[in-house]
Order: C-alpha cells, then structure tokens, then sequence
C-alpha cells in the first residue's frame, strides 16, 4: 500500500492511499489526532511518516518528506509563461503572492485574486513555497542573492522552485547558498512555449530532492501535464532543459533550411511539410510550426530570436563547461545569430524560416 501527502488550505492533512494500482483512489482528511502526525508549519518543516497508533514524534524518524499540497505560494516573473503558470496555481486554490517589475502584470495577477508583494523577498516571506519564472541566469542570482531578494525573506523549511531556463551551475548555487538556511531547491524549468503555458499543458523537468519533487507534484500538475524527476541534483533539469532546446532548435533550423531548399526546387511547401510530419524526417517543426504558424505567414509562437539565441549560448556555455565540443551545436547557434542579425532580436522564432528562404535563393546574377 502507497500513500500521499499533502497540506490542505484549512491545515488538514489529505491522504491519498493507493491500494490496488488497478483501483480507483481514496482521499481522505486526516487530523492530527489520528495515526498520522501533522507538522506545525504544513509539511516543511519536519519528517511524515505514517505512524503506528501509538503516537511516536515523526521527527524521530529518519525519511523526511517536504509537502507542497495546498499551501501558500509565491510566484515571482510574470511574463509570457510565468503569468499563466501563476494563474494556474492560483485557479488551483492556492494562496498566492507575486511580484513582478512589469506594474501591468502585477495588476492582472492582482485582479485574479492574488496578493501582489512589495518586493522578492516579501514574496518569499509570505510563501512556504516560492516559484520563478525570469528570462536568464543573471536574473535569477539578482532576485534570490541580490538586495531584497528572495534569500533575504524565505523561511527556514521552505522551498525555492526555479522554472528558469538556467544553468546547471546557476541552480546548484543558489542552492548552496539556501541551504544554509535550511531551504530545498528544485531547478524545474519547463518546455512547451507560451501556448502550453496558457493551456497548462506543459511538460518540467526537475531536478533536485526524490522527496521534495514527489510532495509538489500537485503545484507541478498545475500548469504540466508531463512533470519528470530527471535526478537528484538540483541543477539536473537545466542539463536536460538546455539538450531538450537544442534539438528543438536543430529541428526548427534543419526543417528551415530543407523546406526553403524544397521551394527552391520547385516544390510546394504544403506537401514536403505533410510528407515529413509523416516519415522519418518528421520533428516539432514540421509537425507543429510550420503547419500551424509558418506556412500560413502568423510567425507568433511568442518566442522571440533573441530569447532563441539566449537559450542556445545557454547550451554552448554549458557544453564549454563540460569540456564536450559540440560542432552541430556551434553551426545552429551561428545560424540564428545570423538570422537575429538580419530580422533583429524581437523577430519570432518562427522567422528563422524567412531568414533561410533568403539564405539559399537562388542569386539574380
């Protein structure tokens, strides 16, 4: 028999127990007057275990499992995938605090039913447990280690969870650095886009604490459809979310460039599309973007060449750091390099295609 644990809004703990995994789930309150124990501070700040009747101190077990069922939350970046993100949570029935630079998404969050913080570590102060959702590394060390940061306000037993596309090394920083303070950090971005965090259909990849992760999986199911545990050091799910992007980005280029290659050719772009989406060369790209936003000329996947070409020097430095050249990886980040040169950083994502079509016309000489 398997059990779960999360903390309710009233402070009662919820149990679901799975006897059978071929029998529907039973969920049941609990008080702490029964054969399970509740921590006075939801299920952060000590061990849970289920106990005999006898009332033994969980704390005088040795397997500690941090809960993050329905508890306060804060959430801290609320753009194009952060606000969605947060919304989810907070349609979920958590308590949320949020901050954000933007006064306008402060303000939407804000009519929805959220508290709105004056600063990080307010935010972090109010919220056992804490999300982000900023555009890059350096971001990341400002909000948690900077002034007024998130550093400066979490509580002892809280947990940070960084949705950020990031480095390894940036995570496991900041995670050394809050446990000092006795506080758990998963690295937990998220893949998707803009559409999968409005739909709450995106896919995280997390890395850090088995025990953490397993208790905010309710948080995680929010906004995510697919959430993974990818390994034990927090800085795991920035490895996998950088290789998930690269072979997102090698797909959206090679796709680019053989579709534009195609039309050189003569051929209709309709037709190559819907044969690849259905052979071996089939990918993202040609099963999703160009069907649904290239071809039709909406080129609005909300994702801009600059934020692309962030991701992929996120990749390059990582593979730098690991001693691991990686020729393919140097070519696509050229490419779009190029093509944020020439279409400027705001362009979509999508435009690499344009860029491509330009690249191998035919010259008029």
């Amino acid at each position: 028999m398997e059990g779960e644990y999360a903390l309710s809004r009233s402070g009662r703990l919820i149990v679901t127990i799975a006897i059978d995994p071929r029998w529907s789930r039973s969920t049941y309150g609990v008080s702490d007057s029964t054969m399970f124990a509740v921590p006075s501070r939801g299920l952060l700040n000590s061990a849970l275990e289920p106990l005999p009747r006898t009332g033994i101190d969980p704390k005088d077990h040795t397997t500690a499992r941090r809960g993050c069922g329905m508890v306060s939350v804060g959430f801290i970046g609320l753009g194009n995938m952060g606000g969605p993100m947060a919304n989810h949570l907070l349609d979920a029935g958590h308590d949320l605090t949020v901050y954000d630079l933007d006064p306008d998404a402060r303000t939407a969050l804000a009519d929805a039913g959220a508290e709105v913080g004056e600063r990080p570590a307010d935010v972090a102060a109010k919220s056992e447990v804490t999300f982000l959702s900023l555009p890059t590394p350096d971001a990341v060390r400002a909000v948690v280690l900077g002034d007024d940061g998130v550093a400066s306000g979490i509580e002892s037993g809280s947990v940070l969870v960084d949705t950020t596309t990031s480095t390894p090394g940036t995570t496991e920083d900041v995670a050394e650095e809050l446990a000092e303070r006795d506080v758990t950090v998963l690295g937990a971005p998220v893949s998707g886009g803009v559409s999968g965090a409005q739909d709450a259909t995106l896919t995280t990849m997390v890395g850090g604490d088995r025990a953490t992760y397993d208790a905010c999986l309710e948080l995680f199911s929010a906004y995510a459809d697919d959430p993974y545990h990818v390994g034990d050091s927090p800085g795991d799910g920035n490895v996998v979310k950088l290789l998930n992007n690269y072979l997102s980005f090698l797909g959206m280029v090679g796709a680019s460039e053989a579709v534009a290659l195609g039309e050189r050719a003569g051929l209709d772009p309709n037709t190559m599309v819907d044969i690849f989406s259905r052979s071996t060369g089939r990918n993202a790209a040609v099963e999703d973007k160009f069907p649904n936003q290239i071809i039709p000329g909406h080129y609005d996947l909300g994702f801009s060449l600059a934020l692309m070409h962030k991701d992929i020097k996120l990749f390059s430095r990582f593979a730098d750091e690991s001693d691991a050249p990686v020729l393919l990886g140097d070519t696509v980040s050229n490419m779009i390099g190029y093509a944020k040169a020439d279409l400027g950083g705001e362009a979509d994502m999508s435009e690499v295609y344009k860029f491509m079509q330009r690249w191998i016309e035919p010259d008029d000489d």
